[in-house]
């Protein structure tokens, strides 16, 4: 099945692009498998573990706690990310977020299982898993092009971003189906299962060196960090992606975590009609993959990234007015393909950006902006608990907008990045 999809999506690409040798890398087709089966354990969590929180203690407020812990560690400890990566290798760091990963969820279905599972365990794990992805996600994005190549990363990440979509399709809908059929512990115990072999496709990779393109340094992590700082201030086009992904996380993606309530309390629907609510976002993640590859032929990467976000966030304003099923999912499938503009330009820009050696430390600047989402969703969560979960989710959906559009006319660099020619990185 996958490899029939892939094929379709290959015929249907441009022949140039170079997907098809893209796939042929070994060690890259490993890595987008493992990737696949983690977001799809990722997404599947967002919606069990928002469900769980919600049955535990019927508080949106909650929800938006165990969102927070789920996600500060990105703000934590995002930024040392790419500086480990570069001291003990960006394989070693993946196989070891994964591993952790994978102990997490199966120590929540061991809870389960006898009983003890309480809210204090889900906000300790969900800070576990939070500096897992922390270090995995920026680590796995900056090694594709020391697999594929600088000229190939787009058309890698077009296959990740694919893997991902998909993934973001199933996730919910798995989620709702086994929810509803083998309750919250068939879904953990599903999870340990992605996990472990995600994991395992990771451990065959090969052992091969891969380029040295990090710069290790014998100054201290936080004048590592001081140097990242400047560094991403001195390229507009890191530097608007970086603010423009921190508003983004802290005022427009905490819905995702929400949308138990949406279903529960405005849709009237149950863990079925929640995943396919949270499967709409993922077809639109597909369908939004094909809207980035014809648009590469007239905008450039910075056109894209800005006109997807936008309207990610117009999309969903409009979900948050309805109260029918059929307009709030056509409304996510929208919302969805917004969000692959955004996904796939996001890394992107700012790997065609830097030097080489500046990689880990541009995407740990984004890991840090993605923290910038347990404060949004802990906000959320306090918002929706006093005025209702629409109200909250459209309020700040509405000034992530405006601001996002602010971002885009002040640092004009962002507008300028051409996707479909190698940038002249910034040493």
């Amino acid at each position: 099945m996958w490899t029939d999809l892939i094929a379709r999506y290959n015929r249907l690409l441009n022949p140039s692009s170079g997907v098809r040798a893209t796939l042929a890398n070994t060690d890259y087709s490993l890595l987008l498998g493992s990737s696949t089966l983690w977001w799809l354990a990722h997404y599947m969590e967002m919606i069990v573990l928002g469900w769980l929180v919600l049955e535990l203690t019927d508080s949106a407020g909650m929800v938006g706690l165990v969102g927070f812990c789920r996600s500060i560690p990105s703000l934590l400890v995002g930024g040392f990310g790419g500086l480990m990566s570069d001291r003990i290798g960006r394989r070693p760091l993946i196989i070891a977020a994964q591993t952790l990963t994978f102990c997490m969820y199966a120590t929540v279905a061991l809870l389960l299982a006898i009983g003890l599972l309480s809210l204090w365990h889900l906000v300790a794990i969900s800070l576990a898993l939070g500096c897992a992805w922390a270090m995995d996600w920026p680590t796995r994005r900056a090694l594709i092009p020391d697999l594929v190549g600088r000229p190939r990363v787009i058309d890698a990440l077009m296959l990740e971003n694919l893997g991902m979509s998909v993934a973001r399709a199933l996730g919910p809908l798995l989620a709702g189906l086994v929810l509803d059929a083998l309750n919250v512990l068939g879904c953990f115990l599903a999870l340990s299962l992605l996990s472990a072999a995600s994991l395992l496709l990771l451990r065959a990779l090969s052992r091969q060196p891969i380029p040295h393109t990090s710069s290790p340094s014998s100054a201290s992590p936080l004048a590592q960090i001081r140097d990242s700082v400047r560094y991403v201030r001195q390229n507009q086009s890191i530097l608007a992606v970086t603010l423009i992904t921190m508003i983004m996380n802290m005022l427009a993606f905490p819905y995702m975590n929400f949308l138990p309530v949406f279903a529960r309390d405005v849709l009237d629907l149950g863990p079925v009609g929640l995943g396919y609510l949270g499967a709409a976002v993922g077809i639109g993640n597909v369908v939004g993959l094909f809207l980035v590859n014809w648009a590469r032929r007239y905008a450039s990467a910075g056109w894209i990234f800005i006109a997807g976000t936008l309207l990610h966030c117009l999309a969903l304003l409009s979900f948050t007015t309805s109260s029918v099923f059929e307009v709030s999912w056509a409304l996510l499938l929208v919302v969805g393909m917004g969000h692959a503009c955004f996904g796939i330009m996001q890394s992107s820009i700012v790997l065609l950006s830097a030097a080489d050696e500046r990689r880990g430390q541009a995407m740990g600047a984004i890991a840090v902006a993605i923290g910038a989402g347990p404060f949004g969703r802990l906000q959320t969560g306090l918002l929706a608990d006093a005025w209702g979960a629409p109200l909250a989710v459209g309020g700040e959906v509405a000034v992530a907008a405006l601001l996002v559009a602010a971002v885009a006319i002040t640092l004009p660099g962002l507008r300028q990045v051409d996707g479909n020619q190698e940038q002249v990185a910034v040493p």
